[in-house]
C-alpha cells in the first residue's frame, strides 16, 4: 500500500514523491544502465523484484497498488521471477519522452495509480483489471495530463475507476478498514503536496504524524508484523536528474562511487531519518514501532 504525489514548482519543474508500504523489512538496491542510448536507475526490491525509477529522458514512474490483494500478499519469501508490474515499468523506462512511456503502460496493461512525469508533463494513469479480475479480464483505465496549477495525490482507491482497489465492503470489515486508511492517508497526501512550498517539504511532511491512529497516517507505523507500514520514501526531481531515497525501514545496498559516477547522467542521494525523530522529540512519541531488522 503506498502514497503517490506530485507537485508543479515554477523554478523546477514537476516533482514525485512516494510513501512505500509493506508488511515486511524490504532489501532494496539500485541498477542503473544504459540501452541504446537511454539510461535507467531504478530503485529496486531484491525481495520481490518489484521496480520503478527514472531515465536521463528525464521521464520518471511512481506508482501505488489497486491490486490489494496482490499486493498484501507480498511477504520475505524472495521472488522466482521478475515482478509483472516491475518488468512493465522497466519497459516503459526505456522511452524517452514521458508520452511514449505512458504509452507503453497502457499497451501493457499497467493496473495502479501511476504518475509518469518529467520536467513538463505529467500524467496521472488509473488502471485496473474490470471486477478485479486478471490477464484474462478485460483491462480498463483512465489517463490525464494534470495541468502545472494542480498538485495530484493518490492512495489504494481508484477516483476516476471507483470500483478499483479497496471498497467500503459491509460483508468485509477488513476490507473497510483498508479502505478508511486509504482515505485517510489521500486526505493527508493532499494537503502536504498542496501546501508545499519546495519539494523536501512534500516528503519530510509526508513522514510526520497527524493522528494516533498509526494506519491513519501518511508514514504508517504499526505494531503487528503482518500489518502495512512504511519502509521507504521516494522523491524523484526530473530537472535535476536525481532520485532521493529515505530507506525508514528498509535494508540498502548502495554503492557510492558506482552510482555517482560523475560520467553518468542520473544521480542518487540518500535521505536521513532526521525528520522522523524531530516528530519524536515534537510529540513524545516514537515515530515508528520499529520492526526487528536482521543483522548478517
Amino acid at each position: 500500500m503506498c502514497i503517490v504525489v506530485a507537485k508543479y514548482f515554477d523554478e523546477i519543474g514537476w516533482v514525485g514523491v512516494k510513501n512505500r508500504d509493506r508488511n515486511y523489512i524490504p532489501e532494496i538496491s539500485f541498477r542503473q544502465k544504459i540501452s541504446d542510448g537511454v539510461e535507467t536507475l531504478l530503485f529496486w526490491d531484491d525481495i520481490t523484484q518489484y521496480n520503478e525509477g527514472m531515465n536521463n529522458g528525464g521521464v520518471c514512474i511512481i506508482s501505488a497498488s489497486l491490486m490489494v490483494l496482490d499486493d498484501e500478499k507480498e511477504i520475505t519469501v524472495r521472488a522466482k521471477t521478475p515482478s509483472k508490474d516491475g518488468a512493465k515499468i522497466k519497459r516503459a523506462l526505456r522511452f524517452p519522452n514521458v508520452k511514449a512511456a505512458a504509452m507503453s503502460l497502457i499497451k501493457d496493461k499497467l493496473p495502479g495509480n501511476t504518475l509518469i512525469f518529467d520536467r513538463d508533463t505529467c500524467y496521472l494513469l488509473e488502471g485496473s483489471w474490470k471486477a478485479g479480475g486478471y490477464a484474462d479480464r478485460e483491462y480498463v483505465y483512465k489517463i490525464r495530463e494534470i495541468p502545472h496549477d494542480k498538485t495530484i495525490a493518490r492512495t489504494n482507491h481508484g477516483i476516476w475507476l471507483s470500483d478499483a482497489g479497496y471498497q467500503r465492503n459491509p460483508e468485509d470489515e477488513a476490507e473497510t478498514l483498508s479502505r478508511i486508511s486509504s482515505e485517510s492517508r489521500l486526505a493527508i497526501a493532499e494537503y502536504c503536496v498542496a501546501n508545499a512550498e519546495e519539494p523536501n517539504d512534500i516528503i519530510d511532511n509526508l513522514a510526520k504524524t497527524y493522528t494516533d491512529e498509526p494506519q491513519l497516517n501518511g508514514l504508517r507505523t504499526a505494531h503487528n508484523k503482518k500489518q502495512m507500514r512504511t519502509t521507504s520514501q521516494i522523491m524523484m526531481i526530473p530537472s535535476e536528474k536525481t532520485m532521493f531515497v529515505r530507506p525508514v525501514q528498509s535494508h540498502m545496498t548502495f554503492n557510492f562511487w558506482q552510482m555517482n559516477d560523475p560520467k553518468k547522467d542520473l544521480w542518487i542521494e540518500i535521505l536521513g531519518n532526521r525528520v522522523l525523530y524531530k516528530t519524536k522529540e515534537e510529540g513524545g512519541k516514537l515515530p515508528f514501532p520499529k520492526m526487528t531488522h536482521k543483522v548478517d
